[in-house]
């Protein structure tokens, strides 16, 4: 990465700002020069509001299906106009209003069907409940506090009339009218129940009144309703596409608009810094000369800051990029370990899960996934790495000779690389070779990245673990295994307890993590028990509830239920345990032999439009 500082004119800042929109090719930083701070563009707040007001629309439209045409882009000013003189755009407006309006009346409407309800057997009229000496107020309460309220009532020496009426098999509605100068509070105090306001709108008229009135209204209103949608419908499919568009060049053009908040500025220029790739400092420098006729200078700086990460891997990789920067993003002075990820993490989650089909059962539902979840989420980037994840889990049971527990390949392709009931010895060891092999690699890529930072004495620890590892497994594999003879065995054995001292005194506050040196490389071990775990798990559903016809239909049915479903718990606790050791093993035994992160992702200054073009 290089960074960069751009100095022009002032009248050439919408085309400077243009250019490298559309290159995408900086990313922008704050300039420590003490000139003045640049301001946004002076139509930023109209492109904003322009853009509010589109965004309201789309949303009371029904979403459109629309064809990508990539118009050409408008630019800030007719955007806005557009905006403010489109007819149609007012139109949806009006008719979201209207519809709003209609289901904010529908709550006072139901309300007042509620009241009406309540009292429909009543000889009253609710207009009538109105008097200047009176006052008329009502309650639902259920038949306990119906009780409790009238033997209030009657043992009360005010002066007053109660209408009662069970309402249903729980609700009673209470109408009282009692003398206005009298307080009857104190009656349904530590009562449970509910006044209700009989000034409401459209109780007007007797119980059965209102009721036939309120049918009509909402009938009325729920015509009006789907005339709306209707409406708002064809003018979805007229113009859908068109606030799209619209909605795109005003995102570019208040992007634009607002970016300038980060340059400074002198009476006559401006000024940019960021950061670009090496490769594109001439494409940006050449573009900008484009554009400007020449009068702009692009200056290479020297930095102590750091610089911003940038991968580039294939697309149908990235998802591992972002699981690797979802735990830290990595610094862009340190060794990438993505790509050592990408190859173990299969690895790991195949022999974990090690069946075919519940490799292909894994893929199906990673794919479902995938479909659903939002792509700029993790549920989909985990869901994608998933489904690369079951080709490892489906390749390492054809070499197992698993599925779903039995053994197929002689049907299929007559051919076994391992039992895991047979050669659980040489499993376990190549495991704990995985982990060796990884853990070593850490230490390895923690020694340059020390030495690049200048920590040289860290560098030498990790070194020294480095031989800690290597010696220490020799001469655990001679003197336990008898893999290497017993002269081998003990100078390995001597040095790994050297390198262990030396990695001791060198190390300083990292010292404490030593006895990780000899847990972490074991802890592959769990790729092992986990995988035979699920083989035996799959071997004893097999042969304990294989359904066969000749038991008879019922006790097939039942046999069939109970195998599939211990299969899917089965293959569910496999999947679980194989993206979780797998995420773990990477994350806690390989990546802190070495791994900083805390970086800053490379984010460019630009857009990725999809309807329309520059």
């Amino acid at each position: 990465m290089q960074k960069i500082r751009i100095i022009a004119l002032d009248d050439a800042k919408a085309n400077v700002i243009a250019a490298l929109h559309v290159m995408g090719a900086i990313d922008l930083r704050k300039s420590k020069l003490e000139l003045s701070d640049d301001k946004p563009a002076s139509y930023s707040t109209d492109v904003s509001d322009s853009l509010i007001k589109i965004n309201g629309a789309l949303q009371l439209l029904p979403v459109e299906k629309t064809r990508i045409k990539h118009e050409s882009h408008l630019g800030a000013e007719k955007a806005i106009e557009e905006v403010k003189t489109s007819a149609y755009i007012n139109s949806i407006y009006d008719l979201g209003n209207e519809r709003k309006s209609i289901n904010d009346d529908q709550k006072a409407l139901d309300y007042a069907e509620h009241i009406a309800h309540l009292f429909r057997d009543l000889k009253m009229d609710f207009s009538r409940l109105k008097s200047e000496y009176l006052l008329f107020r009502a309650f639902e309460t259920d038949s306990k506090g119906e009780k409790a309220f009238r033997k209030r009532m009657e043992k009360s020496r005010h002066p007053y009339e109660l209408q009662v009426r069970k309402a249903d098999k729980k609700s009673y509605a209470i109408l009282v009218a009692y003398d206005r100068k009298e307080n009857i509070d104190e009656f349904y105090k530590g009562i449970k129940v509910s006044e209700l306001d009989l000034s409401a709108r459209y109780l007007a008229g007797t119980p059965a009144e209102v009721l036939d009135s309120i049918r009509k209204k909402k009938d009325e209103a729920n015509r009006r309703l789907q005339e709306i949608e209707k409406e708002l419908a064809g003018m979805g499919r007229q113009h859908y596409s068109r606030l799209l568009v619209l909605k795109e060049v005003l995102e570019v053009e208040l992007e634009r608009s607002e970016v300038s908040s980060n340059f400074k500025c002198t009476d006559s220029t401006f000024l940019i810094e960021g950061w670009v790739q090496k490769r594109q400092v001439d494409e940006v420098r050449a573009r900008l000369a484009s554009v400007t006729g020449g009068k702009v200078v692009v200056e290479l700086m020297e930095s102590d800051e750091l610089a911003p990460t940038h991968t580039r891997r294939p697309k149908f990789l990235q998802p591992f990029d972002y699981l690797v920067s979802f735990y830290s993003v990595q610094r862009s002075d340190e060794i990438d370990p993505t790509w050592i990820f990408i190859l173990s993490f299969p690895i790991f989650y195949g022999l974990m899960v090690t069946d075919v089909g519940y490799g292909l059962a894994s893929l199906l539902l990673a794919t479902i996934i995938a479909r659903k979840t939002d792509p700029e989420g993790l549920m989909y980037n985990a869901a994608k790495v998933w489904q690369l994840n079951s080709f490892a889990a489906i390749f390492f049971g054809l070499l197992s000779n698993q599925w779903f527990g039995f053994q197929l390949n002689q049907y299929i392709a007559p051919f076994q690389g391992f039992n895991w009931l047979k050669d659980t010895p040489a499993l376990i060891a190549i495991t704990v070779l995985f982990g060796v092999l990884q853990v070593t690699l850490g230490l390895a890529i923690g020694v340059i990245n020390s030495r690049s930072h200048g920590h040289k004495k860290l560098a030498a620890a990790r070194f020294a673990s480095i031989l800690v590892v290597v010696f220490g497994t020799v001469a655990v594999a001679g003197a336990f295994f008898g893999a290497f003879s017993a002269i081998i065995t003990e100078i390995s054995g001597a040095i790994a307890i050297v390198s262990l001292l030396a990695t001791a005194l060198l190390s300083g506050s990292e010292a404490t993590e030593i006895t990780n040196l000899i847990t972490h490389p074991l802890s592959y071990a769990r790729i092992m028990g986990f995988g035979l775990g699920s083989v035996i798990i799959a071997f004893l559903i097999d042969m304990a509830f294989t359904p066969h016809l000749s038991s008879g239909p019922i006790i097939f049915a039942i046999y069939l239920i109970i195998f599939i479903l211990l299969h899917f718990l089965n293959m569910l606790l496999s999947i679980f345990e194989g993206i979780v050791q797998g995420v773990r093993l990477n994350f806690v035994e390989f990546f802190t032999k070495f791994y900083i992160g805390n970086g800053i992702k490379f984010k460019p200054f630009g857009f990725k439009r999809v309807y329309t073009k520059e």
